[in-house]
């Protein structure tokens, strides 16, 4: 079920970094023709130049907007990629442990200091039983045997 999708292909990250890095060279240009336009244009609108090369710059700056945005999702894209082949790796790795456990269990082993403690822990709560009983039974002898000596000698002294 999970195997199938270990043969998970992603994109190399220096793919991301080059476009990224084009379209960083390409924005400084577009903006500064956009602010000396704009200037131009909202100076004087009626110029069929002004106006063509201002709508130019807009559209280019428009395109780039949109690359970038495109690159954010992909990047977004493949980090979800990433995450669901992680999730994927870790439930196996978990099913994995959960059979490991299950066949140290079965052999009787000891897996690490935790589950010796733990079984230490178990010991002591076994000892403690064993001795509260005692402690109990010990008790109740106490006073039945106090009982029956003091019934004895009452007995003897009639």
């Amino acid at each position: 079920m999970y195997e199938d999708n270990l043969n998970a292909n992603f994109e190399e990250p220096t793919n991301y970094t080059e476009r990224l890095q084009t379209l960083k060279q390409q924005m400084p240009p577009i903006l500064d023709d956009f602010v000396k336009y704009f200037v131009l244009y909202n100076k004087d609108p009626s110029i069929p130049e002004y106006q063509n090369m201002f709508e130019n710059i807009k559209s280019n700056l428009n395109k780039l907007s949109s690359s970038l945005f495109i690159l954010s999702n992909d990047v977004d894209s493949n980090i979800d990629n990433i995450n669901k082949f992680y999730e994927i790796l870790n439930n196996l790795i978990k099913k994995e442990r959960d059979k490991n456990l299950e066949l140290k269990k079965q052999l009787g082993m000891i897996e690490t200091n935790i589950n010796s403690s733990n079984e230490m822990i178990h010991d002591y709560n076994k000892i403690y039983d064993i001795g509260y009983l005692r402690n109990w039974a010990l008790f109740l002898s106490i006073i039945i045997s106090g009982l029956v000596i003091s019934s004895v000698f009452k007995k003897q002294t009639i």
